[in-house]
């Protein structure tokens, strides 16, 4: 209850400060509210390269993205903890004729928007395996002003992205939103896995910066985050197993979600913690096999073509707590297994099927073929566009 209120009165002061400021002209500006950074960096730039709207971007303080080249003005270190920056935030928010958002932005229950401006849902994946949202069983028991303050978060999104159609129907339930809402020009940061020159750039990248990969096979376990687990100090995977069995041709990269804290895991000739150390792209660019489980990872990963092995330790504890939006085994594109040898006994079988793989690909990847970027900034600013 305590905070509850907390979040009440914050709110109710963001919204005195908001409505103040749009008494203000919305300006020719774009404001890029970022959580994540993957996909705000990649429309940052086309925006910058084909429209001359200013662009400022509140960094909240999970974000992973630095943005650099900006000046230091048009980049804002964006929390309640500092207020003069949140107040600035609030006013570009006020005045900006576009807004970027890629996540669940608690702030925008307080912005009700000008008819000028026009908000628009990036998010931070390209696919959904665990409910969200409105649909999220983790918020059943929260109390009523939390779920009315949800839907006024999601009443703001004029438009949300999406790589296809059945993402399209998720959103639709999971923020409560209407086929008008949807923009399916495929989400920005997937234009990564079509340029080669990305892809190779990356690849150089960390086989310089893991040199131990060399001549072996790479193998990413890229487990998604639980709830109860913001602290790991045993992985649900038994490394040492997989050494006995796989060390002489493998090499493991362990990459958990950057909002766990890794510890206890020491990196050894077989396998190496990524985590918080590299991006996901540039380790997908590496990656010969993923193992992973209900992340979203897979849904781009998908688009090079590549073996993965679905390891859903806990499905069914997972699918009572948190839900899930499918039939998890019918979904998976590759072996799901559930204990350490499954996994073993699925790479040493080499039986993956590539048929499936794509399939998936080209169902969750519809609109995503490289443009993706540059249809969304044709179809958000198709007035203003420069040559």
């Amino acid at each position: 209850m305590i905070r509850e209120a907390a979040i009440t009165v914050y709110l109710a002061v963001v919204r005195i400060i908001f409505t103040v400021f749009k008494l203000f002209p919305v300006r020719n500006k774009t404001v890029m509210l970022a959580s994540f950074g993957d996909n705000i960096e990649e429309v940052r730039h086309e925006v910058t390269r084909r429209t001359d709207s200013r662009i400022v971007v509140l960094r909240e303080p999970s974000c992973r993205s630095a943005f650099t080249g900006m000046e230091n003005k048009n980049r804002i270190n964006f929390s309640p903890r500092h207020l003069l920056n949140l107040i600035r935030g609030i006013y570009h928010l006020a005045t900006a004729k576009v807004v970027f958002v890629d996540n669940y932005h608690l702030i925008l229950a307080a912005c009700d928007f000008k008819e000028k401006t026009t908000c628009v849902q990036l998010w931070h994946a390209n696919g959904a395996v665990k409910l969200f949202g409105l649909m999220d069983k983790t918020t059943n028991t929260r109390p009523d002003s939390a779920h009315r303050r949800f839907r006024q978060v999601y009443d703001r999104l004029h438009k949300v992205v999406v790589s296809s159609d059945e993402m399209a129907d998720i959103f639709k339930e999971a923020f409560g939103l209407e086929e008008e809402n949807m923009m399916r020009t495929g989400v920005p940061r997937t234009d990564f896995f079509h340029s080669e020159d990305r892809l190779d750039q990356a690849r150089r990248k960390m086989h310089e910066a893991l040199p131990q990969m060399k001549g072996r096979t790479v193998i990413l376990y890229a487990p998604t985050f639980r709830d109860d687990g913001f602290t790991v100090r045993d992985l649900p995977i038994d490394v040492s197993r997989m050494e006995q069995a796989l060390g002489d041709t493998h090499h493991l990269l362990v990459h958990l979600h950057p909002a766990v804290d890794f510890k206890g895991f020491e990196s050894t000739r077989f396998a190496t913690d990524t985590s918080n150390r590299h991006g996901i792209f540039d380790l997908l660019s590496v990656t010969d096999i993923l193992i992973t489980d209900y992340s979203s990872i897979p849904f781009e990963f998908s688009t090079l073509r590549r073996p993965m092995i679905f390891y859903p330790y806990d499905l069914e504890q997972y699918e009572a707590t948190r839900g899930l939006w499918f039939d998890y085994e019918a979904l998976a594109p590759g072996p799901v297994v559930r204990t350490t040898e499954g996994v073993i006994k699925a790479i040493e079988a080499d039986s993956f099927n590539m048929e499936a793989i794509e399939a998936f690909d080209e169902v969750w990847n519809k609109y995503a073929d490289g443009n993706s970027t540059k249809r969304l900034i044709e179809a958000v600013y198709k007035e203003k566009l420069e040559d």
